[in-house]
């Protein structure tokens, strides 16, 4: 099997549905155990005066 390189992948996921993206996010994640969440912003409280 070729390799793809980042840029190929990157195209190839461009010609995909969302659907079919959240589906592959899933299998890839079952893959290699790993959650592709998306990192939580915390906001820092203002400082006390």
């Amino acid at each position: 099997m070729a390799k793809l390189t980042a840029d190929e992948l990157l195209e190839t996921f461009k010609e995909m549905t969302l659907l079919e993206l959240a589906d592959f996010v899933k299998l890839f994640e079952e893959a290699f155990d790993v959650k592709a969440a998306a990192p939580v912003a915390v906001a820092a409280a203002p400082a006390a005066e």
